[in-house]
């Protein structure tokens, strides 16, 4: 039972797109307005990634499984920011924190970088293309560096949100560890 956080003794549910099959694999959720906002790997050998809303009212919109979308990412924290107190719901955003291999660099060694994704809780996915697909989902890449040492901390390992009273106000600090 969602609402109430309780089991059911009798019935069973599907954690297919709720958490991996794996539990080595960093997987992050939240539920909001009693929606599961959930980020996993969506198959039995962990290579499909997936942030995906599931579990309410709605129909189930997810990520595209493109590597520019997602690449073997390593999730570790989601995080809910309404756009104001009394909001209707629709500009409010979850993000989801994680690193992940990175696909722009163009070099021999494997570079992971962090990351965080943002997708508004009012996407409904698109009408023609990108069909139960976020539209909302943006993505960048999180710095944390020592320049004058040359040491750059590319894998995230936790994320605290201290809300504020206004989205603007609301900060989040990070854990970072460098790549060896």
């Amino acid at each position: 039972e969602l609402s109430g956080f309780t089991l059911d003794p009798v019935a069973f549910e599907d954690g297919k797109g709720k958490c991996p099959y794996d539990p080595t694999k960093g997987h992050t959720g939240l539920i909001v307005d009693g929606e599961l906002y959930s980020a996993t790997f969506n198959n039995f050998l962990g290579t499909e990634p997936v942030i995906l809303r599931n579990l309410g009212p709605h129909y189930s919109v997810k990520t595209e499984y493109l590597t520019s979308w997602l690449n073997e990412p390593h999730f570790v924290a989601s995080a809910f920011v309404p756009e104001s107190a009394g909001s209707s719901g629709d500009d409010d955003k979850v993000y989801f924190f994680f690193s992940e291999r990175a696909v722009e660099y163009d070099c021999y060694a494997e570079q992971v970088v962090a990351r965080v994704a943002r997708v508004c809780k009012g996407d409904v996915g698109g009408a023609r293309t990108l069909q139960k697909k976020w539209t909302s989902f943006l993505k960048a890449r999180l710095v944390c560096s020592a320049p004058e040492q040359q040491l750059h901390f590319n894998r995230l390992q936790a994320v605290f949100t201290l809300p504020g009273a206004r989205w603007q106000d609301t900060a989040f600090f990070g854990v970072f560890q460098a790549r060896w």
